[in-house]
C-alpha cells in the first residue's frame, strides 16, 4: 500500500484529498478513514484516480 498525507479535507462534503509519496493528488471519501485531519500520514489502496481502504497511521 502507498504512503500519502491527508493534505485537504471538507467536512461538510466527506471528502478529501491525499497526497502520496511521489506528489500526485487523489481524492477519497472520509468513509474510508477513522481520521480527517489534514497532516495525518495514511496508508492506501489506488483504484483509477482515487484512494480507497484508506488506514490511518497511528
Amino acid at each position: 500500500m502507498p504512503l500519502g498525507t491527508i493534505a485537504v479535507y471538507n467536512d461538510a462534503d466527506g471528502v478529501g484529498v491525499i497526497t502520496d509519496e511521489d506528489g500526485e493528488r487523489r481524492l477519497f471519501s472520509g468513509m474510508e478513514t477513522q481520521t480527517t485531519r489534514e497532516g495525518q500520514r495514511v496508508l492506501f489502496d489506488v483504484v483509477g484516480e482515487k484512494a480507497t481502504n484508506v488506514i490511518a497511521l497511528r
